[in-house]
């Protein structure tokens, strides 16, 4: 096992493409996605990462912490500021959906034009909380299992973060609006619905994030050239501008591999 770690990482020191390190050389997608993962990403590619990173992280904990004081206020007896805390959590999930659709987009269209691919595995649907999402991710892990070859298992799980993420951000925005209204039949259920939705959005942004490393280091430089240009175009808003500075690049150098959500149901 050590020999074969040796050969991997300078396989991918000369250049090689994870995924496909060659006949001799037999590497399951999950010790490709790990090595990928820990590895140190050359120049420019890893500052566009870093920078990535810390966009998506200053949106997601805005949308948390506004979650986190709205859970507080319930807690405390303060519904009509809980419901008005609540609202706000909506626009900013919409917000970090817009911005993963930005980066699956991105990796889609330039993916089309590359020969080679990273590997990619498949959601794992106990890291998610809502039935929907669930769904989707079981559903994901049997056609990836399915999938013939590297090239359609990578489009297919890129078309399924962008559509899970899109989906529960709407979700997460009606059920928010719902609450802040007061027009939920049964509260109860409406503020675990969001908590869990919450959840979901953060299993798909660690997702997204570890795609990305792996996509850029397969990257031709005229490629990754153009992607730089359309990643830092990200819409970025003055208030996730401080977040970003309280974020800091530590983000993109504590996520963990194994894709487990830290913050476990408020219920």
């Amino acid at each position: 096992m050590g020999r074969r770690r040796v050969e991997y990482n300078r396989w991918v020191e000369l250049g090689g493409t994870v995924g496909h390190p060659g006949d001799s050389l037999k590497i399951s997608a999950k010790e490709c996605v790990r090595a990928e993962w820990v590895s140190h990403l050359p120049g420019e590619r890893q500052q566009l990462f870093r920078d990535v990173v810390v966009s998506l992280e200053a949106t997601y904990t805005m949308m948390s912490v506004a979650l986190d004081e709205a859970m507080r206020l319930r807690t405390s007896g303060r519904l009509v500021q809980a419901r008005g805390q609540a609202g706000v959590c909506g626009e900013l999930g919409e917000r970090l959906a817009r911005k993963v659709g930005i980066v699956a987009r991105g990796m889609k269209e330039h993916g089309a034009h590359m020969s080679e691919l990273p590997a990619v595995l498949p959601l794992t649907p106990d890291n998610f909380r809502h039935s929907e999402a669930r769904l989707a991710a079981g559903l994901q892990w049997v056609l990836h299992k399915l999938m013939p070859n590297a090239r359609l298992r990578f489009f297919h799980k890129l078309r399924v973060l962008e559509t899970s993420v899109d989906g529960l951000a709407r979700q997460f925005k009606a059920t928010s609006r719902e609450i802040a209204d007061n027009q939920s039949v049964e509260p109860t259920d409406a503020w675990q619905e969001l908590d869990h939705l919450h959840y979901d959005l953060n299993t798909c942004l660690r997702e997204a994030i570890v795609t990305i490393k792996c996509f850029l280091r397969g990257m031709s430089e005229e490629q990754f050239a153009v992607f730089q240009q359309q990643l830092r175009g990200i819409p970025t808003t003055p208030a996730e501008e401080q977040a970003a500075k309280l974020v800091g690049t530590k983000s993109a150098q504590n996520l963990g591999a194994q894709l487990i959500t830290p913050f476990p149901p408020r219920f």
